[in-house]
């Protein structure tokens, strides 16, 4: 017996009508142009690669063109002040995340935007845990407790690297320095790429990073602790900060924020076909493999995990010092 669907009955008579069988999405006034997503930071970086990711599937879901924009400059600050300059019609988005909404309003004095006066956070999109790495510098350390005391007893022995000031490998650090009690030399660099670098040549001891996950698992560098409450898929030997007794939990994020305004309607499109994207089995399988763990979620606990965020990462700031003009 043949059975027919009533989204089969919509797609014929869309067809004799000589309409086209767009998504849903599509046939609800918005959108009926590209949507521009910016990324403010240069391409091949984990934004950039969050971004570009998801913009297919957004695309064939929205019925329209999802481009990416990248827009670098002084830590994300340049891309997502040229968003929250933007038209508040749905057609400029930007992925914000730890950096931009969430530390850089405590260390820059002259931030061009505020995270939730200038933009609706509309979906979370990931929560990465971050990984203590170690390279040949510190090949005889055995395992976190044995750099603790280590550091303990020569105040000197440890340096570590990071992507630079006030971010968010260098509050991490300062975090767990603060938890072990140690001193910890901090020795910044222009980005993630030059901090690896480093660690991998022995120019600097450790770092705490979420990119490390490759070289760890090539053994060009060895892990120590994740910074998540439980351990991770993508290194499921590598026991977790507080199961070695440092009572830290510290996880990176990014979102889609939106110009302050946008029709909620709007909102909720973007906001549920991405919660839909981030649902797909084979987008979880393809971002575990990088430790890139997916939230979603409405974009009402985005706002609230935004507004706390704020919060937690302004007295990191304040103990670490970071502060940039």
């Amino acid at each position: 017996m043949l059975t027919i669907t009533r989204r089969a009955l919509m797609l014929a008579g869309a067809a004799a009508l000589g309409l086209s069988a767009a998504p849903a999405l599509a046939q609800d006034g918005w959108p009926q142009n590209p949507v521009n997503i910016i990324v403010p930071y240069p391409p091949g970086g984990n934004t950039d690669l969050i971004a570009r990711t998801l913009a297919e599937p957004l695309s064939e879901l929205l019925g329209q063109p999802v481009v990416i924009e990248n827009r670098g400059g002084a830590g994300g600050t340049v891309g997502v002040g040229e968003a929250s300059r933007a038209e508040a019609d749905g057609y400029t988005l930007v992925v914000g995340d730890i950096a931009t909404m969430g530390i850089n309003p405590h260390v820059y004095d002259n931030l061009v935007y505020e995270p939730l006066e200038d933009f609706d956070p509309v979906i979370q999109i990931t929560s990465i845990p971050l990984v203590m790495g170690v390279g040949p510098r510190l090949e005889e350390v055995a395992d976190l407790p044995d750099l603790i005391a280590r550091a303990k007893e020569d105040p000197e022995y440890l340096d570590y690297a990071s992507a630079g000031v006030g971010t968010a490998q260098h509050l991490a650090f300062e975090l767990f320095r603060s938890i072990a009690g140690i001193e910890a030399l901090h020795i910044p660099y222009q980005g993630s790429a030059p901090a690896r670098t480093a660690l991998m040549s022995g120019e600097v001891g450790v770092m705490i990073d979420g990119t490390l996950v490759p070289m760890i698992k090539d053994g060009t560098l060895r892990a120590l602790a994740v910074t998540s409450e439980e351990r991770v898929a993508a290194l499921p030997d590598v026991p977790t900060m507080k199961e070695q007794g440092v009572d830290m939990v510290y996880t990176s994020w990014h979102g889609i924020m939106a110009p302050k305004g946008t029709d909620p309607e709007i909102i909720g499109k973007v906001n549920g076909a991405l919660d839909e994207i981030l649902a797909r089995p084979e987008i979880q399988e393809r971002f575990g493999a990088l430790n890139i763990g997916l939230v979603g979620g409405s974009s009402e606990e985005f706002t609230a995990f935004v507004t706390e965020q704020a919060d937690t990462l302004g007295k990191l700031v304040e103990m670490s010092g970071a502060s940039r003009d």
